[in-house]
């Protein structure tokens, strides 16, 4: 599977500290370049947004002294100190009085924080702003001079924001080497955005049919489920059924299915133990002396035959989905469909046959009652009708075909020790594998004392050992058939091993194959990219770049080409995948908040999803700007002539207002990727197209569309013909 290398370029750590660590400390920051003009506001966090009212498309590339927060109280003075503060390039603490968004005044400390190269040059400032709190808090911060802080001071600052006392680490992260290299790690924790507009009505969420919300309850009756015949989810709907009916998808069917599962697992692993070890003539005389209920096992089985009949009278009242795939909730209908389908099987496996033969005295009871008995193990032939649902999960088949495999050994241990046991008394040389056992374990049987001999755990054992042998190879001769009839059915037992594993070591290998085809698919694609680098001879930077966007695509995708997916599906349906997929880009963003459904769903089915290493750049200067960008994931740079001008996030929107040009421009500067981004683009004319399906829509999407950074190149020749005016009017 892909192994991501993680940053291509040169990263200085710098800034990303700073940034995980006042967006953990929940603080107020900007970053501006100081080597452009007005040093511009390159980065502004949510808590910023959050304090001042304004969206991070207001900020981006206004001057860093902030003049669009000042108002009538914001003193002058304060202001000279700013703008001395980012002339000089000093670290400064101001107080001063902003006005948010609204209007509202409030009054906060403003920190500059000038970050130099290691040359001495000032490359950026970290202006950070906190509320001046009243003066009995604990927290309050005091009132400083205007003056700069001496350089322990600063000192002490930087090592508590860096999370470190020693001057070695304040040196270590003090200096920058070269601004477009610098790598931005944002926290993309915070889902919540003060520019955010307010939710509309219409909530962006794919199409539902009516009474189809489930709740927890029944998602997992429906992987609990063992019917096969589980109800269609556009079926799950309230029936108008009686109150004695019960729903074959409720929870109570499926934790009864699980308890009945339990319960014909033991009748498969104690009916044929006790019809070959435990009944004998001893047993049944010692029932017939302390009654049916001395021997816990009896009562045992007495409470599972119990259980069987209750089964069947649920299975009278359980609806059932016909082939038309309609739930019958009819009772006459449940019950003649039951009599034609397992009826049968279930009521033979629930006759008690043990209870009703005793006391009968016959000779034959016990090899009656022990023949009887595993009636029960038809149960099994509906219990794996009912696993057969799990056979698409590779780790279940695998479990289901090692516990079948066990099961099986099992059954011919006992039928094994029931041939040597039905022959012992008949053989007039003692030859058996029961006599073989007590000569070789010193327990030699003596035919005057009935309980002489190995014990039942001894036998059991053996057996068990003879028949794993036998199924897995051809045995190691120390338990060995000497009789015909022991020869036989060794012969039977070879010919089922050679069956069983082929069939679970082929299904083994198979299982194993799935879980690694997806690693196989993608070595198989890597090889394709590579043969094509070195067929084409792809020079190293493009090589590596190559690379790292597959790597990256996989990682994200799976390998998954979603475009070929949808493609065999209904427009209907693609459209409502479609909407699923970008349900967070619709609703997030306050363009989209005024779109009906069916405009939601055109946009949906027009976004691509576009995926981008570190060190990626999305857009040369110079290209034309044929589509607009929603960044979903990461973190990206705009540069100028090698020069940050902004750095966007989670959320953000960069292109062009492509409403306001009759063609489209040109960019202006570079984008290029500082994390692993996923993007989500929609070309021009697809939007435009769209617009002009819903023109009463177009008028809210273009007064409401904030692009945090706006690549056109306005030195072009604009044209002032709008497109509204030429397409809506």
């Amino acid at each position: 599977m892909p192994v991501r290398r993680g940053h291509v370029a040169p990263q200085n750590t710098f800034l990303g500290i700073i940034i995980r660590k006042f967006e953990g400390q929940n603080r107020k920051f900007l970053i501006a370049n100081a080597r452009v003009e007005n040093c511009a506001i390159i980065y502004c966090n949510d808590g910023f947004c959050e304090m001042t009212g304004f969206s991070r498309p207001d900020i981006m590339q206004k001057p860093c002294t902030c003049d669009f927060l000042h108002g009538d109280l914001t003193d002058k003075e304060a202001i000279s100190q700013v703008s001395q503060a980012l002339l000089g390039s000093e670290e400064r603490k101001v107080e001063i009085t902003y006005y948010r968004k609204d209007g509202s005044d409030f009054q906060c400390n403003t920190h500059i924080i000038p970050v130099k190269n290691e040359e001495g040059v000032v490359m950026m400032f970290i202006l950070n702003f906190d509320y001046v709190l009243e003066e009995g808090s604990d927290n309050s911060t005091e009132k400083i001079s205007p003056t700069s802080p001496t350089k322990s001071d600063q000192s002490e600052y930087l090592s508590s924001l860096l999370g470190s006392t020693s001057d070695s680490n304040i040196n270590k992260y003090s200096t920058i080497n070269k601004i477009p290299l610098i790598a931005l790690n944002f926290s993309e924790g915070t889902e919540k955005k003060t520019h955010s507009p307010p939710t509309s009505e219409n909530t962006i969420i794919a199409p539902k049919v009516k009474d189809r919300t489930h709740n927890v309850t029944e998602k997992v009756t429906q992987v609990l489920s063992l019917g096969a015949d589980v109800l269609p989810e556009y079926k799950l709907q309230t029936a108008r059924i009686d109150k004695f009916t019960i729903l074959h998808y409720s929870p109570f069917k499926a934790v009864w299915d699980w308890l009945i599962l339990l319960l014909v697992i033991y009748t498969a692993i104690l009916t044929p133990y006790s019809a070959a070890f435990l009944l004998n003539d001893q047993e049944d005389q010692k029932r017939r002396e302390c009654g049916y209920s001395c021997s816990p096992l009896n009562v045992v089985d007495l409470i599972v035959d119990i259980m069987f009949i209750i089964d069947i009278l649920i299975n009278f009242r359980t609806t059932y989905v016909n082939q038309n795939e309609e739930v019958v909730s009819h009772p006459a209908k449940i019950a003649i469909h039951y009599f034609k389908g397992w009826f049968l099987i279930d009521m033979v496996a629930a006759i008690p046959f043990d209870l009703l033969i005793f006391g009968s005295g016959s000779d034959e009871t016990t090899t009656l009652i022990g023949l009887l008995k595993t009636a029960r193990l038809l149960r099994l032939v509906r219990v794996a009708r009912k696993l057969d649902r799990y056979s698409e999960y590779g780790a279940a088949v695998l479990m289901l075909l090692m516990c079948i495999f066990a099961l099986i050994a099992h059954w011919l241990a006992c039928i094994w020790y029931a041939i040597g046991n039905v022959e012992k008394p008949y053989l007039e040389h003692k030859i058996g594998w029961l006599d073989n056992l007590g000569v070789s374990i010193g327990k030699k049987y003596n035919y005057s004392d009935p309980s002489s001999g190995p014990s039942i755990k001894d036998k059991y054992v053996t057996a068990l050992y003879f028949t794993f042998s036998s199924l897995t190879s051809v045995g190691f001769g120390n338990v060995s058939p000497n009789t015909n009839s022991e020869k036989i059915f060794s012969i039977c037992v070879m010919l089922i091993g050679s069956l069983m594993y082929a069939s679970i070591f082929g299904n083994v290998s198979a299982i194993i194959q799935r879980l690694y085809s997806g690693t196989a698919r993608y070595h198989a694609q890597m090889l394709r990219v590579k043969e094509f680098i070195r067929f084409h001879q792809i020079p190293n930077p493009l090589r590596q770049r190559l690379e790292e966007y597959f790597q990256h695509s996989w990682t994200y995708t799976n390998g998954i080409d979603m475009n070929t997916v949808l493609k065999g599906f209904p427009e209907c349906l693609q459209a409502d995948i479609c909407l699923h997929l970008n349900r967070n880009l619709l609703h997030n963003c306050k363009a989209f908040q005024g779109a009906t459904k069916g405009c939601l769903r055109a946009l949906a089915m027009r976004f691509k999803t576009t995926h981008a290493p570190p060190g990626d750049t999305l857009v040369h200067g110079g290209d034309v700007l044929t589509a607009l960008y929603f960044l979903s994931r990461g973190s990206i740079e705009i540069l100028k002539d090698d020069v940050v001008v902004a750095i966007l996030g989670k959320n953000d929107i960069f292109g062009e207002m492509i409403h306001l040009f009759a063609k489209p421009g040109k960019s202006n500067a570079d984008v290029r990727a500082l994390s692993y981004c996923d993007l989500s683009t929609i070309q021009r004319e697809d939007l435009l197209e769209v617009l002009d399906m819903y023109p009463e829509f177009a008028d809210y999407f273009f007064s409401n569309l904030e692009l945090t950074f706006n690549l056109r190149d306005e030195a072009a020749k604009v044209d002032n013909t709008t497109l509204v005016s030429c397409m809506f009017n």
